[in-house]
């Protein structure tokens, strides 16, 4: 069985609408004063980044809107902590990478794995027929095998795109570890997906992992 599959990455869209200057110390000051106006800016800017990178990260919709909310409700609860415009992307990024910490490890627990109808499917690049989506399923099976940690890292870096610093930050760790969380995802995917018949074929099309 030959499946052609490989995962993409959107082209960014900007964080918000054209102009739109949410991080400028007025808004920031309105988000201190819990002004409802800039709350809503904030949600309308930052909502389609929140809820892309769980949407790769865990690789499931079902949960996806009550995910979300939780991100926005915890960032709102904590945006004193915020204290220079150029800060707020990168701590709502960072309370993503929690709530999306915290569902994995839930979801581990109750040894729970995912499995997505056709119109639900993560975002990954495949044709419509039988064997892509059944390559699709596999892929994602593969990343529940790995720890929750390795696993946020790995999807940021390779799935996401994010520059080291951008996942250390992410994960509120140095970027040496998170090199290491990387590579050790990388080994434990890569193994994985050498014992699936639709992965192994798709490992062999490319020349990141071969």
């Amino acid at each position: 069985m030959s499946v052609h599959l490989r995962v993409v990455r959107k082209p960014r869209p900007p964080d918000g609408p054209a102009g739109a200057q949410v991080t400028s110390p007025d808004i920031l000051r309105g988000l201190h004063a819990r002004n409802p106006a800039a709350e809503r800016r904030l949600l309308d800017t930052y909502a389609g980044l929140v809820e892309r990178m769980l949407f790769r990260i865990l690789g499931d919709v079902r949960s996806l809107e009550d995910l979300v909310q939780d991100v926005f409700a915890r960032v709102f609860s904590r945006i004193d902590d915020v204290r220079e415009p150029e800060a707020l992307k990168p701590f709502i990024t960072s309370v993503t990478v929690f709530v999306a910490r915290e569902a994995l490890r839930k979801r581990r627990r109750h040894r729970w794995l995912a499995f997505f109808a056709s119109d639900e499917l993560p975002e990954v690049a495949a044709s419509a027929d039988p064997e892509a989506r059944q390559g699709v399923r596999a892929f994602y099976r593969a990343l529940e095998t790995l720890d929750a940690d390795d696993r946020l890292a790995f999807t940021l870096r390779i799935v996401e795109g994010q520059e080291l610093t951008e996942v250390a930050a992410a994960c509120k760790v140095s970027l040496a570890t998170v090199k290491r969380r990387i590579q050790r995802a990388e080994l434990a995917f890569v193994e994985r997906c050498k014992k699936d018949e639709a992965l192994s074929s798709w490992l062999a099309e490319g020349d990141r992992w071969t």
